[in-house]
């Protein structure tokens, strides 16, 4: 029995180094090398039958099989500058400066284009306003021609500065006498009466000896001038402002010398003035002057026929003077 158990023992193997013996740290496994080669030889067979299994596969249509591609990405390396922030800035501040100046010009420019365009269309709506007014009246922009103007006038003095020329229109004022001044060859004029003729103011002279004036009869002339009309009232006062200013001239001078207004004379002068007192639409510059000391000249010496008052016989020869001036153009 005690031979059976131990048989039955399991057999401890000794390693005995130098004749000694050494105890293993770890226990030995002892393989069963028959059941592995079993093993192998079943695994080897499992291999040799599926390589002889033939596989099928599904036939697929090359439009259903989708496309995958893979997308790489490589972001673009950053260039470095070659020149400085500094140097940067500085290149940068020339463009801005440029962009300021060139914003402001332009702004300049069409604040410039937007006026001309205001003006222009300004101009063109005052435009068929004057032809409509010239149509109404026939004579848009239509040349007149004053005519030729010979007087007999009487001078105070010839001065060549206008300083002293002045003193000597102050002096007249001071003594109530008329003057005008007028520049001509490079002198200056002062005439203190009109008449209608040189001789007419020859025998005006001794009118004013009473309040030591000394004076001299001549005659002046003045040639015929153009002048743009845009209304046909414009163009009869052309016609008919010297006719009416040579009637006036003479009656005034020999008011001045006699101290009286013929009735006959006015009647005349009158009628004159009254129809140059209804052309309201003369609007040329000159001729709107002229035609204001015209109808002054009238309205004075109508009032001195009334009373008689020596001034407004001046005024009349004041207002004669002031339109040889806007006449001569001077």
């Amino acid at each position: 029995m005690k031979t059976l158990d131990k048989a039955k023992k399991k057999a401890k193997i000794t390693v005995k180094v130098g004749g000694k013996k050494v105890q293993p740290e770890e226990s030995v496994k002892v393989h069963d090398w028959k059941a592995a080669e079993e093993t192998a030889a079943a695994q080897e067979d499992s291999v040799k039958e599926e390589e002889s299994f033939e596989w099928v596969l599904p036939e697929l249509d090359a439009d259903q099989i989708e496309e995958f591609r893979p997308i790489h990405y490589t972001p673009a390396p950053k260039k470095k500058s070659i020149f400085p922030k500094k140097a940067v800035a500085k290149r940068a501040a020339p463009a801005i400066l440029f962009s300021v100046v060139s914003a402001v010009v332009f702004g300049a420019l069409l604040g410039f284009v937007v006026l001309k365009f205001i003006a222009y269309g300004d101009h063109q709506t005052k435009l068929p306003k004057q032809q409509a007014e010239g149509a109404a009246t026939g004579a848009a922009q239509q040349e007149a021609r004053l005519p030729a103007l010979s007087i007999g006038i009487i001078q105070a003095g010839v001065f060549s500065t206008e300083g002293a020329a002045s003193k000597v229109s102050r002096e007249l004022a001071s003594k109530k006498v008329p003057s005008m001044q007028l520049s001509m060859d490079g002198q200056r004029y002062i005439f203190a009466g009109v008449a209608d003729s040189p001789g007419t103011a020859k025998k005006m002279e001794s009118a004013w000896k009473d309040k030591g004036v000394e004076l001299y009869a001549k005659e002046i002339s003045f040639s015929s001038k153009k002048v743009q009309t845009t209304t046909k009232d414009e163009q009869i006062f052309a016609r008919e402002t010297v006719p009416l200013f040579q009637k006036l001239a003479k009656e005034t001078a020999a008011a001045v010398q006699n101290g009286e207004v013929s009735p006959d004379g006015m009647k005349t002068v009158g009628t004159a003035a009254g129809n140059v007192k209804k052309l309201a639409k003369v609007r040329q510059e000159t001729l709107g002057r002229l035609k204001k000391y015209e109808t002054a000249a009238y309205e004075s010496l109508a009032a001195y026929q009334k009373s008689g008052n020596r001034q407004d016989l001046t005024d009349a020869e004041q207002n004669l003077l002031d339109y040889v001036k806007v006449y001569s153009g001077h």
